[in-house]
């Protein structure tokens, strides 16, 4: 029997081919192959889950942030660009349609406004990835002219590629030198080709139709006055079925993948992300008391005196008795001054202007000759002078025709509008005469020389002054004769009067105070917040357990509301809930906080801060202790705030697109409310073309026991803040401010007058049968004024209300051109906000 080396020995030759060939392919063909298949499948772990597909293309987050990437630095650089252009005294064009990142603030009494760069969101940069997809589908391109062109009208004209490179560099510096400008170039490439997009199918805002134009003037200037009363949808629930199963899948897919808003009136059953939260609050009021105990009477008085300016008594000139008295007296030297003036108010000026301690003593010289005719018609009072000669400027005007009359109005007008050589030549050489003596005050004798003809002179030299000064020059006469009146009354300056120290001590006491109780307030944080860090540090480090629960709360919460209470603090929590219903709670709205930050274009810029929006925007890892507003963002601003928060997460849920079987019972109550809002709407509609009359709605409100009508007046569309661009909505008296809709005053200022309507609420769960009672202008009047203040362009206040409405316009063209299905997130955008 051979043995296997003898087979071996017979057989070697194929035997050491085969092996030979199984050896470069274990060595040289099978490596590639199992490396390619590991690399792809360790690229997939690398590269994570999909978060969100655009038709049939999946991005990671990796993708989604890239994207975003993207538009933040063309955003960056055209802000910067167009910052450079203002300063640069330019005038940069706003891009429009907007791109992602670059925003417009208008003007406020705090700021100039101008452009700003804003980061660019998840949703908002896979949104407009969703338009660029679009533009390649329709072989929409962009060239290198069109991009330049952009560029161009951004700065104005004013910056070159030179300069958009040069604040490329700036703005990226040395974090990443593979960010080129030819780098730069194709990004903002792709984003023109979804702003062309957009350019092609959606208004220009800064075109307004006639139609549009007409609308947003009647509505910023329209003011009505309504009587109405509600019909609410819960009335109709009652009447309401329960849906079939058809109507329960086709609200579910048509609402899926959105979230439910409850103040947007949104409908949606996409679970959010949920957080619930423990606090402790601070507040500088709970320990001012305390500290004001510290302050002494004697540090209150030396403040007293060392800032006694900052407690003066506040007296306006109305309440001052002796106020009168000056004026009266200021009265007889302006009657006795206008006669002596005369005839000649060429020369009035000047010997005015040079003979300011007395100017009433050297004028009648010049005057006496050429009151003769007027004094024979005016021999009124002294004061109601004034008041006379308006009934005599008619027979001036019919003695024009008359020869012998014409002819002296006319020299007494040519001496009030071109002074004769003669006339002239006298003026100056009293007033040399009268410049000299000025110190020694020799007009004295003149009152003697003119006191035969005063009385006749002050009646009627008023009357002759008066009355051609009207084609001529009157504020010449009366400033100057007003002026000298007011230098006499300074002297009777009354003394500065401060308010007592009995009446402001308490004031003082709680100024000393606040530093005190902001330093008491932040040590009470401080050791509240070193407490929970060394019980967190713990819980962190007994994670390393596999058995330990890491969901379980390292606090105890009687103890920390037992410690924080003894400190001064405040102790509370807020449940599991979304961030719409985060957003709703009383909490939410009291730990808001408010910052001013350096804008290089507009100035300090108000940014608004919310402490529950931090805490779902923050991946933070539970049971961490956060302090809230925490330091200022700008380090010009030491000052501490007034009310500080520690919070922390106690439990947080991911949110997640639902299934039928896990909302089912959300659905079909929404399906009932819908169906309820119809039947009110409908109810309503039908009462508001039966109404005709104020009797008639008063009629309806009792029959739907809807009490008495709300009566509301003077309704205007809009609220402008003073100092301030932006409009909002006006107040309608008897309705709630938060149920005020576009929709509402839309269909209320829409209505002509003795006309009824239904006006919905924000909700569109109130329907209100509203009838137009009256408005301050016609229709008529208003178009009338409208089309007078166009003027070859339509008024800024138009402009800018038709860009809001482009806007509703906009959002509604882009959730129509996209199905709902064509970006479907698989996770919440919120979530990949915070790696960002």
């Amino acid at each position: 029997m051979a043995t296997p080396f003898k087979v071996f020995r017979d057989n070697q030759k194929i035997l050491m081919v085969v092996f030979g060939a199984l050896l470069m392919v274990a060595f040289i063909i099978l490596p590639p192959v199992l490396q390619f298949g590991f690399s792809n499948r360790q690229a997939e772990l690398d590269e994570g889950e999909v978060v969100v597909t655009v038709g049939q293309e999946e991005l990671r987050a990796d993708q989604v942030r890239a994207l975003a990437d993207k538009y933040n630095l063309v955003a960056q650089v055209i802000t910067a660009a167009m910052q450079q252009s203002l300063q640069l005294q330019g005038t940069p064009n706003d891009p429009m349609p907007p791109i992602p990142g670059v925003q417009i603030q208008q003007p406020t009494q705090q700021s100039p406004g101008g452009p700003s760069f804003q980061k660019v969101t998840a949703e908002q940069a896979v949104f407009f990835h969703a338009w660029g997809k679009k533009a390649d589908e329709m072989g929409l391109v962009v060239d290198d002219e069109a991009v330049r062109e952009f560029l161009k009208e951004t700065s104005g004209g004013r910056l070159s590629d030179y300069d958009y490179q040069a604040l490329l560099g700036f703005l990226i510096g040395k974090q990443n030198p593979l960010i080129t400008y030819d780098y730069f170039f194709e990004q903002l490439r792709d984003v023109l080709k979804a702003q062309k997009l957009q350019a092609l199918m959606i208004r220009n805002s800064r075109v307004a139709t006639p139609s549009s134009a007409w609308v947003a003037y009647r509505n910023m200037n329209r003011t009505i006055s309504a009587e109405m009363f509600p019909i609410a949808a819960s009335n109709f629930a009652s009447k309401v079925g329960k849906p079939s199963e058809s109507q329960i899948k086709e609200l579910f897919e048509k609402y899926r993948q959105q979230p439910n808003n409850p103040a947007a009136n949104q409908i949606g059953f996409r679970q959010m992300d949920k957080i619930a939260l423990a606090y402790i609050k601070g507040d500088i009021t709970n320990f001012v008391e305390a500290a004001k105990s510290q302050i002494t009477d004697e540090e209150v008085a030396a403040h007293y005196e060392a800032n006694k300016d900052s407690y003066r008594k506040l007296e306006l000139p109305s309440a001052n008795p002796l106020q009168p008295a000056t004026t009266e007296e200021a009265a007889p030297m302006e009657t006795t001054e206008a006669p002596a003036e005369g005839e000649q108010p060429a020369a009035e000026t000047k010997p005015m202007e040079e003979a300011k301690p007395e100017p009433m003593a050297e004028t009648p010289k010049a005057e006496e000759p050429k009151t003769e005719e007027p004094m024979a018609e005016t021999p009124a009072a002294e004061k109601p002078a004034g008041e006379q000669p308006m009934p005599e400027a008619p027979k001036a005007d019919e003695a024009k025709p008359e020869e012998p009359k014409a002819e002296e109005p006319k020299k007494e007008d040519s001496s009030f509008n071109q002074a004769s050589s003669s006339n002239v030549q006298l003026v100056s050489y009293l007033q040399e005469e009268g410049a000299d003596p000025k110190p020694e005050q020799p007009a004295e004798p003149a009152k003697e020389n003119a006191a035969a003809p005063a009385e006749p002179m002050n009646e009627a030299a008023p009357a002759t002054e008066t009355e051609p000064a009207k084609p001529a020059q009157p504020a010449t006469e009366t400033e100057p004769a007003t002026a000298p009146a007011a230098e006499t009354t300074p002297p009777a300056a009354a003394p500065v009067q401060y308010k007592p120290l009995a009446e402001v001590q308490d004031e003082i006491r709680t100024r000393l105070a606040q530093p005190i109780a902001q330093k008491a307030m932040s040590e009470a944080l401080s050791e509240m917040r070193g407490e929970l860090q060394l019980q967190f540090e713990n819980y962190r480090y007994a994670q390393s357990d596999e058995n330990f629960d890491k969901t379980k709360s390292p606090y105890d919460s009687n103890a920390i509301e037992t410690m924080a209470t003894k400190l001064g603090l405040t102790f509370g929590a807020m449940p599991l809930v979304d961030i719409y219903e985060a957003s709703e709670t009383t909490f939410a709205q009291e730990s808001q906080h408010v910052e001013y930050v350096l804008d290089p274009a507009s100035g300090f810029r108000q940014v608004n801060r919310s402490l529950v929006g931090e805490a779902f925007q923050f991946g933070t890892p539970l049971f961490l202790p956060r302090l809230f507003p925490g330091a200022p963002q700008d380090q010009r601003f030491q000052r501490e705030a007034e009310v500080q928060y520690i919070y922390w997460k106690t439990e947080e849920k991911e949110g997640f697109v639902p299934t039928l079987d896990d909302v089912r019972e959300q659905v079909i109550q929404a399906w009932k409310e819908l169906e309820a809002q119809k039947l009110a709407k409908e109810e309503a509609e039908q009462i508001a073309k039966l109404v005709k009359s104020k009797e008639g709605l008063v009629e309806a409100a009792k029959t739907h026991n809807a009490g008495d009508p709300i009566v509301a007046e003077n309704i205007t569309y809009f609220n402008q803040l003073p100092g301030q661009q932006q409009l909002t909505l006006g107040e309608i008296s008897g309705v709630p401010s938060e149920e005020i809709s576009q929709a509402m005053m839309d269909a209320l200022f829409g209505t002509a007058v003795g006309e009824s309507t239904v006006a919905p609420n924000m909700k569109e769960n109130v329907y209100y049968v509203a009838l137009i009672t009256s408005e301050a202008e016609t229709t008529a009047e208003l178009r009338d004024n409208f089309m007078a203040g166009i003027q070859g362009a339509l008024p800024d206040s138009v402009i800018r209300e038709t860009n809001s409405e482009v806007q509703v316009v906009t959002t509604i063209i882009w959730q129509d051109y996209f199905d709902p299905s064509e970006i479907e997130w698989k996770v919440d955008p919120v979530g990949i906000n915070r790696g960002m």
